[in-house]
């Protein structure tokens, strides 16, 4: 994760945890604070400007525009962040999983190729659908190689995996591939994310990578249009 992107969920957080009033500290004590330069604190500061929490004011300060409620309506990340549902949104409510499906299985040809495995070789297929205070959050399809990622269980799953391959595997996770697609609903978004026959759905597809270069997880993560947004910044001028 970016610098600015860590630090953007930092004040997120302390802003949900009413840690700070109505007013933000300004750029040059932020900076201070976080160990950074001031270019990373505004290019975070950014980050909360689009997300609808803070509105900045010339030669007034840094304010806070959105509060925290028992469930946001709009979950928006950065559509660079990939280091897991659970990461992203702690500090912002409960997160809790029900596993719709969970089996152990061969791989077809496409999750071979992607995955760089052969015929013989075992893949974890997860159904989860994540829960924000009760409420339903996202729709997860993973599949995992069982050989880069061993020991996942029920146990693991309804906590996050990520941290599972970073906590107890050891694992350091590297960059993501990403198509992000508007999709009709099927049945399973009916069911598990309450949405109506003529909605429409956020389809995030990614192939994931450990920092070692191999792959360890294709997934889709399907949203509500009207519960999720993903922001892309600009990257130039760093």
């Amino acid at each position: 994760m970016t610098k600015y992107v860590e630090i953007a969920n930092d004040i997120e957080r302390k802003i949900l945890s009413k840690q700070y009033g109505q007013k933000l500290p300004n750029e040059k004590f932020l900076a201070q604070s976080y160990s950074t330069s001031r270019v990373v604190i505004s290019r975070a500061l950014k980050v909360l400007v689009a997300k609808d929490i803070l509105k900045v004011v010339q030669g007034s300060g840094i304010y806070i525009k959105k509060k925290s409620s028992q469930f946001p309506e709009m979950i928006e990340t950065s559509a660079a962040e990939h280091d897991g549902f659970y990461y992203s949104m702690r500090g912002k409510g409960k997160i809790t999983s029900h596993i719709i499906s969970f089996d152990i299985r061969k791989p077809d040809s496409n999750e071979r190729e992607k995955l760089k495995l052969n015929a013989n070789e075992d893949v974890y297929d997860i159904i989860r659908q994540r829960l924000i205070n009760g409420k339903p959050g996202k729709l997860e399809y993973t599949v995992m190689p069982v050989k880069v990622i061993p020991g996942i269980t029920l146990d693991v799953m309804h906590k996050s995996i990520y941290d599972y391959i970073r906590n107890e595997l050891h694992l350091e996770i590297g960059k993501a591939n990403r198509i992000i697609v508007a999709d009709k609903v099927d049945a399973y978004d009916q069911d598990y994310l309450d949405c109506k026959p003529n909605d429409a759905i956020l389809a995030v597809h990614q192939l994931a990578y450990l920092k070692d270069g191999r792959p360890f997880e294709i997934s889709e993560t399907r949203d509500r249009y009207d519960r999720a947004g993903y922001i892309l910044f600009e990257v130039n001028n760093i």
